[in-house]
């Protein structure tokens, strides 16, 4: 799955299990894709972090607009598939 996230104020997104954390800018967007055959992935609002829960099994990329890859921490990219 795909998406994109578009902040309407500063925001840190914390990428889970990873813990890695990106500062998210206002009027900025990233895009995030996980992999993996589960769907049950989570994106929720925590105080003033939007936190990305990768899906059972599986894990999480993420690129800013200009298509350089956001690193969200070891068990995610393409070496861990």
């Amino acid at each position: 799955m795909r998406f994109m996230i578009h902040a309407d104020r500063q925001v840190v997104v914390a990428f889970e299990p990873t813990a890695a954390e990106f500062s998210l800018l206002e009027n900025e967007m990233i895009t995030v894709e996980w992999f993996a055959e589960s769907e049950d992935g989570m994106v929720s609002m925590e105080g003033d972090n939007l936190v990305v829960s990768a899906p059972s099994g599986g894990y999480t990329r993420a690129w800013r607009r200009d298509g350089t890859e956001i690193y969200v921490g070891p068990e995610s990219g393409s070496e861990a598939s």
